[in-house]
């Protein structure tokens, strides 16, 4: 059964295409708000257009070797994106913009359109959560399995752990293995690679892996990571 999480906007009129933001190093998740600067000529004028329409963007993640290719609309991109709404926007005296993006659906890049704007049009596949009817895992271990290793993973989660688990507790298990990716330094194509599966199942199983990774490197070196994470600079 693919649903969206409850928590999403609701996008049964969303055109199919939005405006592609793609960045280095970085993968948006839904549910997850991200502040971000915007300074390129090309990408204020797609905020200016965003603003005045429905807010949308598609947040991509640039592939490995898109340096030199980075100016033109060529630039490799994974077809894996999140489709994401500006909450907030304030625009500079100098034209840049400091926005707030917040994560709203999985979606995947079906075809890119040829438009005269100096940014990226994408058309895209909405991908909301698939829970399936038969389940793969009994997901109330799963959430209580990936809450306990999350807390044993993270700097700080264990003295926090009522805190933690309280603000963690009702949300849909997809949502919450979101959120716990999204606070992980990982390799930005194993962020992708999870955002790519929206199985929700196979999805915590990924995550799960990678948590008890991070907690085994911890027990080796000492923890390295705050949880909850510190508001971005950007």
């Amino acid at each position: 059964m693919n649903e969206p999480s409850g928590l999403v906007d609701d996008l049964s009129e969303f055109s199919g295409v939005a405006p592609l933001f793609p960045m280095p190093d970085f993968v948006l998740f839904p549910q997850v708000t991200q502040p971000l600067h915007i300074f390129e000529p090309r990408y204020r004028k797609m905020i200016a257009d965003v603003l005045i329409g429905d807010r949308l963007i598609a947040l991509g993640t640039l592939k490995p070797n898109w340096d030199a290719l980075y100016e033109t609309k060529t630039a490799p991109v994974f077809s894996d994106v999140c489709l994401g709404r500006v909450m907030l926007d304030r625009e500079m005296d100098d034209g840049k913009y400091i926005i707030v993006i917040r994560g709203l659906c999985r979606a995947r890049v079906r075809a890119e359109k040829l438009s005269m704007t100096p940014y990226r049009q994408v058309e895209l596949d909405l991908r909301f959560d698939k829970y399936s009817d038969a389940p793969e895992i009994q997901r109330a271990n799963r959430r209580a399995e990936l809450l306990e290793t999350l807390i044993a993973t993270l700097s700080g989660a264990e003295g926090n752990r009522e805190t933690t688990e309280a603000a963690l507790r009702d949300l849909p298990l997809g949502v919450l293995a979101d959120l716990i990716a999204s606070s992980l330094k990982i390799a930005t194509e194993t962020m992708v690679s999870i955002l790519a599966e929206s199985n929700v199942d196979l999805r915590t199983d990924l995550l799960l892996e990678i948590l008890k990774a991070q907690n085994r490197s911890q027990r080796e070196s000492g923890p390295t990571r705050k949880f909850p994470p510190d508001f971005s600079a950007n």
